[in-house]
């Protein structure tokens, strides 16, 4: 998908330049004389306040410098040059994606002068056209956030809109999918959704696992970005996590919000003597981050448990005793017998529980004859860690892993007053078990005072299941077996079909509670991620090129209609057409309807004591795919510093989203123009792809920034380029 993008952005206040996609900074300048002469040969050191690495340059014939990709934090910058005293600039702040001009003008004082400057003082930066939105790692700490959750910080970012919990939102207009969302520049997205893997909406749209905010170092988000930025229109939002310093620090916290602390909502006025539903929310972890070896080596770890649940309380008729009572004389009215399989599914051992404490056998045969205090609830456990590693004065690795696991269990939404499907029999809550990792490893290397090289390999992975809180019932022990062909693994699918007990007017919802709502579906997905970028400088301009590719691998495995869909509704049997009394009603013809197994609408395959069959759409096609996807980009872009007021940015991006494709070629596709003449069949034409990539995706990009003040407290950027999209597999699966 191809998007249009002509800008003009207007920035207040002492935002900086962006160069986008990167998880780290940058810090470009020159050097001159008092007479504004250009300085060659200077020799400038950039030193990391918080681990006392330096990071080294020297001017080039035309007193620029540059240092390309170092990681985030405050900075000393010390300039020398023979003949002038050292000059220093303390707390430069170099934030992710950002480049910081630093124009250095040199003193003729005695040689033992060091003059400091500090960083707070300087003016704007006109670096590139890219907006960026940063908040740094004190905010970070300290904003308010639902359930910890680092996505939701996305919402203060300029031309956000339309944010869902999960990690949803929309930038300047584009759909909520087409962010593009990084952990320390590795790729963080669930390529079914195209939304963030890590800290993805589970139940309910609850995140499954949280990547800890005690271990976020700081979360930017760019957009009218330059060729650097791509693979999603909408912007990238990015994650840096934090590292070690030379200063051993951690933390130790504990996290709570319940409904004893929480406003009570205008909506919800509790009867006399009841409680507010439970709202309870816990996190507690720790963080710790120091030297391995001091001014070379660090390392960074936290982690952290999440505990909650929600009050969820809800309404449904069940088919108690009283109900199917009065079922079974509207049978013994019409002289037909009960089936031996709904026998079976309706009693002690069936579907409903007839005994203990959630039992529905003694319920009355009214409307609503079951409420179900429940809860939604959940925990998840998780770790990161991440070393960094200064292997010389040229040399920086940096690795990272993350590991979340989490379960959360919750009763299906619905409104029984509305006719919508919900599951409030604590058999038919959906549970959801997640597992989720993010795995980084990142070289830096200075080669020269021009060349710079980044490289970085990433791997994310993501695999959620679904299913009924009860998955154990053995249908073909029951006398209720699917067909031979719907199995997982060639294994009978257990669990209880969906089955559907209402009037027709309720267009199969509405009656009885629906049971067996979420047959064993679910996904696990694995993207590997590589990328590679060189920067060139050399007098005003800064080139900058590289290349990205994403391998990405589903395997998704939705077995809806495993273990069948079956819909009774009073229209089969022999009192349809009945007129409605007190005891017949239409619920209770379709109570009638299923216990003497008359199924009026059925759509899988399967036998009832070889009773009878009905049409089958499992057989057709297979419930299991293992899908991969390629992506390639590549660029080259320029920065050119016109003036110390203009900078023009230009260049051009290319982009190849490769067509989904299985490990059996089998993938359906139905191409008209291919049919055989009075066939009714496809002819092959020798692509297993779903669909033939685009080659041309060619995207320009052009963008200036400019400072009209002498002030320096106001900058005027602009841009226009095209943009491509990946799509997300869902709609093709």
């Amino acid at each position: 998908m191809k998007r249009l993008v002509l800008a003009i952005v207007v920035v207040l206040s002492l935002a900086v330049g962006m160069n986008a996609q990167t998880f780290r900074g940058s810090i470009n300048g020159t050097v001159t004389d008092p007479s504004g002469a250009l300085v060659p040969n200077a020799a400038v050191k950039a030193t990391e306040s918080a681990t006392g690495i330096d990071h080294t340059t020297t001017t080039t014939n035309d007193g620029a410098f540059s240092f390309q990709d170092i990681p985030l934090g405050q900075y000393k910058i010390t300039v020398t040059a023979t003949g002038f005293p050292a000059y220093t600039v303390d707390k430069v702040e170099v934030s992710a994606g950002q480049i910081y001009t630093l124009n250095v003008r040199l003193s003729l004082q005695q040689q033992t002068t060091t003059v400091e400057v500090s960083a707070a003082a300087l003016t704007l930066d006109t670096t590139t056209q890219t907006q960026t939105m940063t908040i740094p790692d004190d905010v970070v700490q300290n904003i308010p956030l639902n359930g910890r959750d680092f996505t939701q910080m996305i919402g203060v970012a300029p031309g956000f809109g339309g944010y869902n919990v999960g990690g949803f939102g929309s930038l300047n207009g584009t759909r909520p999918n087409q962010i593009n969302w990084q952990i320390n520049g590795v790729d963080n997205n669930d390529f079914w959704h195209n939304i963030p893997a890590i800290n993805q909406g589970g139940v309910s749209g609850i995140a499954g696992t949280v990547l800890p905010i005690d271990a976020t170092e700081e979360f930017s988000v760019q957009t009218s970005s330059g060729p650097e930025g791509g693979r999603n229109a909408g912007g990238t939002a990015n994650i840096v996590l934090r590292s070690g310093t030379n200063d051993i620090h951690g933390s130790l916290y504990y996290y709570n919000r319940n409904e004893y602390f929480a406003s009570p909502s205008p909506f919800f006025i509790p009867a006399p003597g009841t409680k507010a539903p439970r709202e309870r929310n816990e996190n507690y972890g720790f963080s710790a981050g120091g030297p391995i070896i001091k001014n070379k080596t660090f390392a960074f770890v936290t982690y952290e448990k999440n505990d909650f649940v929600f009050g969820l309380s809800g309404i449904a008729t069940e088919p108690s005793d009283a109900w199917v009572n009065q079922a079974l004389a509207v049978l013994a009215a019409h002289g037909v017998t009960e089936s031996a399989a709904s026998t079976t599914a309706i009693g002690t051992s069936g579907f409903w529980p007839r005994s203990g404490s959630s039992s529905i056998a003694g319920l009355p045969a009214t409307a609503g004859n079951f409420f179900s205090p429940s809860s939604e609830f959940g925990y998840s456990y998780n770790g990161v860690a991440r070393v960094d590693h200064q292997i010389s004065d040229k040399h920086h690795l940096s690795l990272h892993a993350i590991i979340g696991q989490g379960n959360q269990t919750a009763p299906l939404g619905g409104s029984p007053a509305l006719g919508t499907a919900s599951s409030n029999l604590a058999y038919y809550f959906e549970v959801a078990p997640l597992h989720d990792g993010n795995y980084g490893a990142v070289l830096n290397s200075a080669l020269s005072s021009r060349w710079t090289n980044q490289f970085l390999f990433g791997a994310s992975y993501f695999n959620q299941l679904f299913h009924d809180n009860n998955n154990g019932f053995d249908t073909k022990a029951m006398g209720i077996f699917l067909s031979p062909d719907a199995t997982a693994h060639g294994q009978p699918i257990h669990g209880a079909p969906n089955i559907i007990i209402a009037p027709p007017s309720k267009g199969g919802s509405g009656g009885f509670e629906q049971i067996g709502l979420t047959p064993p579906e679910g996904r696990s997905d694995l993207t590997l991620h590589f990328t590679d970028i060189v920067s060139y400088s050399i007098g005003k301009h800064q080139f900058r090129f590289g290349a990205e590719y994403r391998h990405g691998k589903l395997n998704e495995f939705y077995h809806r209609r495993g273990t069948g869909k079956f819909v009774f509704d009073g229209s089969f049997g022999p009192w349809a057409n009945d007129p409605v009394t007190a005891t017949e009603t239409p619920l209770t013809k379709a109570l009638a309807d299923f216990l003497a197994g008359d199924v009026s609408s059925c759509t899988d395959a399967l036998h009832v004591n070889n009773s009878f069959t009905c049409g089958s759409t499992i057989a057709v096609g297979d419930p299991e795919r293992w899908v991969h996807v390629n992506a390639f980009n590549a660029y080259i872009q320029d920065s050119w510093q016109l003036t110390r007021k203009l900078n023009i940015s230009y260049g051009l991006r290319y982009e190849y989203f490769g067509p989904m494709q299985t490990d059996k070629k089998d993938i359906a596709n139905f191409v008209g123009a291919l049919n055989g003449s009075g066939t009714g069949f496809v002819v092959q034409d020798g692509s297993h792809a779903l669909f033939n990539p685009g080659k041309d995706h060619f995207a320009p990009r052009l963008g200036f920034a400019y400072q009209p003040t002498a002030k320096g407290d106001l900058v005027v950027r602009g841009g226009f380029g095209v943009f491509y999209d990946q799509i997300n597999l869902n709609p093709f699966l």
